[in-house]
């Protein structure tokens, strides 16, 4: 048993070792533009080995849109270079969603229905429940 288990160890050692798979290229974009909301952005981004370039640019609040372009690799690190062009247009302004007055709660007459019930007796803290003071078994209520 021992003998199978070390075969199989070994054997999955051996496909562990050979069997990494490392596809290290991609590259890919996007964009949207949105009249309704006013969201406007957009990223692409390569990498080829361990070495990452990519840019990223989206509308500021105060009407200029920000570029950021950055690449990053194992010598350097991370590194980003970020701007802000003007844009001809103004950004939309998004009008605010009314505002709905909560509906009023339906009465049915019996206004009083609902009302705590009236205390007919006292039960006092401490060793009520055991008998020995106020309370509940043989207590002074």
């Amino acid at each position: 048993m021992a003998a199978k288990f070390v075969a199989l160890a070994l054997l999955v050692a051996a496909v562990q070792a050979n069997g990494i798979y490392d596809n290290s290229a991609y590259s890919y974009s996007y964009g949207v533009a949105d009249p309704h909301t006013g969201d406007v952005k957009s990223q692409s981004e390569s990498r080829l080995g361990d070495r990452v370039v990519g840019q990223y640019s989206l509308l500021d609040s105060d009407g200029t849109r920000r570029v950021v372009d950055y690449a990053a690799d194992g010598h350097s690190g991370f590194n980003a270079i970020v701007r802000k062009d003007p844009v001809l247009g103004v950004a939309p302004v998004v009008a605010a969603a009314p505002v709905v007055a909560a509906a009023a709660p339906l009465g049915y007459g019996y206004s009083n229905a609902y009302a705590a019930p009236l205390a007919t007796s006292w039960v006092g803290a401490g060793y009520g429940a055991y008998g020995l003071g106020r309370g509940l078994y043989g207590g002074i209520y």
